[in-house]
């Protein structure tokens, strides 16, 4: 199955293409996730042409990437073209609410990128006003 990773500011993106089965969806959204996770980014899946995603296999993925321990809050956009795949990651919107992830099927890398938004960092503690004097 042919994919590319690509980190960008508060996302790392995912395209998939040119699969054989189903089932080699799991492995590629799985390292996107790891990804996603050490760099404390949000995801985007962008479904290219040949992607053989079903909605089994992406609730698969799903539940892989609960397994690797996603950290709260974890977002992940789909991006599909296409009518199968579309409705593939429409189911998995609500399948990922199970583990806490939030999800969203999309048209657009625009949109998908707009919906995510800068991922949520732990705020710094607030000076205290004496801090602030020096």
């Amino acid at each position: 199955m042919e994919r590319k990773f690509r980190l960008l500011p508060g996302v790392v993106q995912v395209s998939l293409g040119h699969g054989e089965v189903p089932a080699d969806v799991v492995p590629v959204l799985t390292d996107a996730a790891e990804l996603a996770r050490a760099h404390r980014q949000n995801l985007i899946v962008v479904s290219g042409l040949g992607d053989p995603a079903t909605a089994h296999s992406v609730c698969a993925a799903l539940e892989e990437m609960h397994a690797l321990g996603a950290p709260p809050p974890f977002k992940i956009a789909f991006v599909a073209f296409a009518f199968p795949q579309y409705s593939a990651y429409h189911f998995a919107e609500r399948y990922a609410q199970r583990f806490g992830i939030e999800a969203r099927v999309m048209v657009s890398v625009r949109d998908a990128t707009a919906w995510l938004g800068p991922r949520e960092r732990k705020a710094r503690p607030p000076e205290s006003a004496e801090q602030l004097r020096r």
